[in-house]
Formats: C-alpha cells, structure tokens, sequence
C-alpha cells in the first residue's frame, strides 16, 4: 500500500476526502507527492519520497488519476533503464494506492521544496518550450537534486533502490532524448565526457 500525498488543490479538483496515511508499502521508491498544475490542460506533477523521482501526467480525467498514475510509472521507469520485471513488481507492490493529504510526515518540507521546483520546470517546458510529457519526464529524471544530503540524479537513485545493485555499463538514463551510459559521465565534475 502507497501514500500518494495531494495538495489540497489536487484533492479539491478531484473532489475526494484524503484518507488516513498507510502503513509503509513493501515498494522501494516510498510514497508519493502530487500537485495540480494550472496548465492548459492540467497536469499533476509527482516526486518519489525515497529518490525524488519526478513524473508529470495529464491530470482529467480525475476518476482515473490513481490507474494512470501507475502507468506512467511504468512507463518512466523503463525509460530510466529499470528492467520490465523490477518495473512491474514496483508497480504491483505499490497497490492499492491511497489518495491521503501533504500533513506533516518525514521529509516534508525537502519533497514539498523538491515538488515546487519539478512543477516550475515542468511548466516551463510545457508551455513555452512546448515539450511532450516524455520530454519533460526524461528532463525530470536527470535532474540534480539533493538526496540525503548529496547530490545525486534521481534516475539514478531509483535504479538502485529498484535493483540494489547496478553495473555501470548496463544502465542508462535519459538525458536530452538519448540514452547515456553512467560510464560517459565523469564522476568527479558530473560533467558527460564527451561535453
């Protein structure tokens, strides 16, 4: 069972009650926090609690938001690299979703502050660089954010919960519409190799 934490505007626009928090899920990238973004159409912009991985998704219709949420999960974690296997038994293990509040939990205000960041970048990109949600979805996941204190690209820290070890050369990662190998990127500067 996952928390999927909506702001009180996602809540009202999908006109539920949130639910009491679950216990922990057995799922290895945490709960969820979610926000409505006023584009046209509306998205909802999504952060892992673990690995502050970002998803944007269209928003309506509402009724469906939780089902699609899980698909576009899928979807974005085959698109970091996770093996189909790893990507479907986070997804089941995720099940049943619970719509609940953004009250006070561990991390709180980090994601809250991660979640502002991810909804600016993503309606920047829709709607001035005009940019498809997969774009936006690969730009979100090669993100640099602060991790437990370091650095880190969220892409990369997911795989590593999903898989609990990586070879270097087997992963890639999205980063301006081609898959880049870990092994292109030098580790002291963060800098691709080739730039």
């Amino acid at each position: 069972m996952t928390a999927l934490r909506c702001t009180q505007k996602l809540l009202t626009a999908m006109k539920v009650a949130p639910s009491a928090p679950p216990a922990p899920g057995a799922n290895r990238l945490g709960d969820w926090s979610l926000n409505l973004l006023h584009t046209r159409p509306k998205l909802v912009v999504a952060i892992s609690e673990h690995d502050r991985l970002g998803l944007v998704l269209e928003a309506a219709p509402f009724a469906t938001l939780p089902q699609r949420f899980i698909e576009a999960l899928f979807v974005q974690l085959l698109a970091i690299g996770g093996p189909p296997d790893l990507a479907q038994r986070e997804c089941e293990a995720m099940q049943p979703l619970t719509l609940t509040a953004t009250t006070p939990y561990a991390n709180r205000l980090s994601l809250q502050a991660n979640l502002k960041d991810y909804a600016w970048l993503a309606e920047l990109m829709w709607s001035e660089r005009d940019q498809s949600l997969a774009e936006i979805n690969a730009r979100l996941a090669d993100n640099l954010v602060s991790i437990n204190g370091k650095l880190e690209f969220p892409w990369k820290f997911a795989l590593h919960k999903l898989t609990a070890q990586y070879p270097a050369a087997m992963v890639t990662a999205p980063s301006k519409g081609a898959p880049r190998k870990l092994i292109d990127f030098d580790p002291a500067t963060l800098i691709h190799k080739d730039a």
